[in-house]
């Protein structure tokens, strides 16, 4: 399908469907939270950066890449206000044995106030934190205790944390201590310029735009810098400089600061994609612009003109390698290896073709799917878990598209397209065991598992954890559906089921702010190149996320539910999103022995285990077996995965790590490591699952043989 033109137009601005009951979540968003300027709330994203400023006593941490910051509430040590913290990679923890190589964890120590923007009469009994304007990318934080405010607006990349005091006596504090600080020479008329030197050997640069000419500031203890004089519109910027050389970097930048970021992006006929974090800016810089911090993923597909603007700061995140400073207002990326060609049917970088299967390979798949078939899907389907159900609607209808596209049993297709479509039925008329809901307080479709007490049922759906992994199932599974109801059915399918589908869409990845009804893109992180699993739980550590194929499978089944209802923004936006995890993957989460953004002590472990915002962990929620850490990133193996997951990655990962275990396992383990297999070695798949000794207790319960089998072949024919 060819597009050209905005990719971000709205799915639907319509109501939720009437099938979804409306409900009040049980966690009430916090009071004093609101749109801008105290304006009503707009959907709040729940899978961010800023959750934890949301969550119990709103202290934890706001991964606000490069830095870290919370509010801080320290009576001891006199620290209250916006606390703030840059770790360097040589302050990472590797456990559990710090020798060991691969590590099974790193992480970045937390808590550390290198810097506390703060004031005077800031304490816990009256001082208060509000939010403003929570986005996608950015959020603005109010300290305050009557009329003396503190207002710091966050975003995604920022070079400076930066805050604007109102009727204030600026207290800078440092929990690291300061060794010296240094007034230095100002950069222009209206800006000053402080050298604050910690105890720990790193250097901050303070920038204070609009003090009035007699501010200064005075060292009460080793910790603490205080202002003389009350000041009002005055704004602070604090940054880590890793380099004395570099800092005429900040010096450039200075006095400019991001309150909002939005995305942009478009397709010329579907042949490449730009899109763009473009930031809205106030205050005015030496060089009429900003700083903005880039991840390795953003600056290997950046375009010529963003390029131009790479400066030589380099400054560590958090789990991604470093981050590159750019002198600039806005990234631009451009992805020109979309994965157009990858549709329904089989697909590999080591070539597919279903033509060139045999009449024997044909009727062995047509015997396996015709006992397949005769399952009892119901069963399989109308589960106690949104994701458990979508895998097993999933497993049917790759079932189903093997018996109509490949083996073209017209009558075994209809038989199993009228099964599916019964299955399903449960769920967009709202049967299942437990229901879907729409929560007009967090504004999202909910099942109703965990809203009476266990907020951890079904993996924390209801609070909104994984909602791409659970929802990904069924769209793939609608998508399929209809595609094959066009061709042998009544064509009807696809109308009568549109919206139910489309509105598990606009929970997941709302493309727009004009659809109101749900937050925009609440998984996939367009900054971070990746979806965020955690919803709305308190984590000292962040977001995070545990499996990378099922975040790539809900893009991969979001672009084939594009091309059957005719959507060519949804179409391009789904390849973006694929070509973007793909770069960002196989960086950050899938490790070849060439990787160079990981830490080589953590790298030979192959795959990541879970990503979290602030640490690295080489194992699964479920448990610590090897076959589970990396078979939760193969899962469910489908014509995209090997657009992302390279031959090459695959047969170093079998080799190091699954050769050793894979015949010993007996379970549905051992078949998602085997069809994995057919992505660099097809022919040892083949011979898997086409033995006449396979037992089924070795498929997964999203998977089918039938599918497994016909998709080895088909990969493998070439």
């Amino acid at each position: 399908m060819s597009y050209s033109g905005d990719i971000f137009t709205p799915i639907s601005t319509d109501e939720p469907l009437a099938i979804f009951p409306r409900v009040q979540h049980p966690l009430p968003i916090p009071s004093g939270v609101t749109g801008p300027n105290g304006s009503p709330l707009s959907a709040i994203p729940t899978n961010n950066f800023y959750t934890n400023l949301l969550l119990e006593s709103q202290t934890g941490p706001s991964f606000v890449l490069p830095y870290s910051v919370w509010w801080a509430k320290d009576p001891q040590a006199n620290f209250f206000g916006l606390a703030v913290s840059h770790t360097r990679a040589s302050q990472r923890v590797f456990g559990p044995d710090p020798n060991s190589d691969p590590a099974k964890f790193f992480l970045n120590p937390i808590g550390i106030m290198s810097v506390v923007l703060g004031a005077t009469g800031f304490n816990n009994e009256t001082m208060r934190m509000e939010l403003d304007s929570p986005d996608t990318f950015s959020v603005n934080v109010k300290i305050s205790n009557g009329a003396t405010q503190l207002l710091a607006p966050l975003a995604q990349g920022m070079g400076f944390v930066t805050a604007r005091y109102t009727s204030a006596i600026p207290l800078i504090s440092s929990l690291v201590g300061f060794r010296s600080v240094e007034n230095v020479v100002s950069l222009r008329a209206g800006i000053k310029k402080y050298k604050l030197s910690l105890f720990d050997e790193t250097t901050w640069i303070m920038y204070v735009t609009g003090a009035p000419e007699n501010l200064t500031f005075s060292l009460s203890d080793n910790n603490h810098l205080l202002a003389n004089c009350t000041v009002s519109d005055v704004v602070f910027q604090v940054a880590y400089c890793p380099d004395a050389s570099l800092e005429y970097i900040f010096d450039d930048t200075a006095g400019i600061y991001p309150v909002g970021v939005s995305l942009d992006g478009s397709t010329s006929g579907g042949q490449s994609a730009t899109y763009s974090l473009n930031y809205q800016i106030m205050g005015s810089s030496n060089s009429g612009s900003g700083l903005i911090y880039a991840l390795p993923h953003h600056v290997e597909s950046f375009d010529d003109q963003t390029r131009s603007r790479v400066s030589n700061l380099r400054v560590s995140s958090l789990t991604k390698g470093d981050m590159v400073g750019v002198v600039a207002n806005s990234l631009v990326m451009v992805e020109t290896e979309l994965p157009t060609q990858i549709q329904f049917l089989p697909w590999s970088t080591l070539g597919a073709s279903t033509s060139n299967l045999n009449a024997d390979n044909i009727k062995l798949i047509e015997s396996i799917a015709e006992r397949e078939v005769e399952q009892n899907i119901t069963g399989q389907t109308n589960l106690d878990s949104m994701y458990f159900s979508g895998k097993g609607l999933d497993k049917f209808a790759f079932i189903l598209l093997t018996i109509h596209d490949i083996i073209g049993n017209r009558d075994l297709a209809l038989r199993a397209l009228d099964k599916l479509k019964m299955a399903f039925e449960v769920f967009t008329t709202n049967q299942q065991i437990h229901p879907l809901a729409y929560d007009t307080a967090w504004k999202g479709i909910v099942s109703t598992a965990g809203l009476n007490g266990d907020s951890g049922q079904d993996f924390g759906n209801s609070y909104y954890n994984d909602h791409h992994f659970h929802y990904g199932y069924f769209i793939h599974a609608a998508a399929i559906i209809a595609h094959v109801d066009s061709a042998i059915g009544d064509n009807t399918w696809l109308a009568h089921h549109r919206q139910w589908v489309n509105n598990l869409l606009r929970d997941v990845a709302n493309p727009s702010s004009y659809d109101v009804h749900f937050p925009v893109s609440r998984s996939f992180n367009w900054y971070h190149g990746h979806s965020w699993a955690k919803g709305l739980f308190m984590s000292g550590d962040g977001k995070d996320q545990e499996s990378s194929s099922e975040d790539y499978h809900f893009a991969y089944g979001m672009k084939l539910w594009g091309q059957v209802v005719g959507d060519g923004a949804m179409v391009a936006r789904g390849n973006l999103m694929l070509s973007i995890m793909r770069r960002s993957f196989n960086k950050y989460v899938l490790y070849t022995d060439d990787n160079t953004v990981e830490p080589s002590q953590f790298i030979k472990n192959r795959v990541n285990g879970i990503t979290f915002e602030n640490k690295l962990d080489y194992s699964t929620y479920f448990g610590l077996n090897t076959e589970y850490i990396h078979g939760i990133h193969m899962i469910p193996i489908t014509p995209v995965s090997s657009f992302i997951r390279s031959p090459l990655f695959v047969q170093q990962e079998w080799d190091s790590k699954l050769a050793s275990i894979a015949d010993g396992l007996d379970s549905g383990w051992k078949g998602i490591l085997k069809l994995n297999q057919a992505l660099y070695k097809p022919d040892a798949s083949v011979a898997f699952f086409a033995d006449e000794g396979f037992k089924d207790n070795w498929l997964d319960g999203g998977m089918s043989r039938t599918w497994s089998l016909a998709y080895s072949l088909a990969v493998g024919s070439n």
